[in-house]
């Protein structure tokens, strides 16, 4: 229902439905965390929401898309406080080098695993 809204209507509405719908999951994402104590952010979660909701519309509705783009393009500018907490712990990420390198190398492998393999069926889901 919420995405044949984003598909009808005024793009002002579309528009707001969208960004709303964004804030909504995020919300939600953090409620389950918070209620069942999970030890994941309550944001991946929203994500995790939201990607299944796309899944079951199966793609991205224009409106999501109009408002999803600007966030996206100026990804870099959420990131700032990260890169800042990185320079103000730099005493204690010396201290613990060897695991937090492990740590990186690791995750960043099975981010290059799992999206070669996610192309990979999208390619051969394409051809057919």
């Amino acid at each position: 229902m919420l995405f044949k809204l984003l598909s009808d209507g005024p793009r002002t509405f579309r528009a707001l439905l969208a960004a709303s719908g964004l804030v909504g999951l995020q919300w939600l994402g953090d409620a389950v965390v918070t209620r069942w104590g999970w030890l994941v952010p309550g944001t991946l979660v929203g994500l995790l929401l939201l990607l299944g909701a796309l899944f079951a519309a199966g793609g991205v509705p224009q409106a999501l898309d109009d408002v999803s783009t600007p966030l996206l393009r100026h990804l870099m500018l959420l990131l700032i406080p990260s890169v800042a907490a990185v320079g103000l712990y730099a005493g204690l990420l010396s201290q613990h080098a060897a695991a937090f390198l492990l740590v990186a190398v690791v995750v960043t492998a099975l981010m290059l695993v799992v999206t070669a393999w996610t192309l990979q069926r999208l390619i051969r889901r394409s051809s057919r």
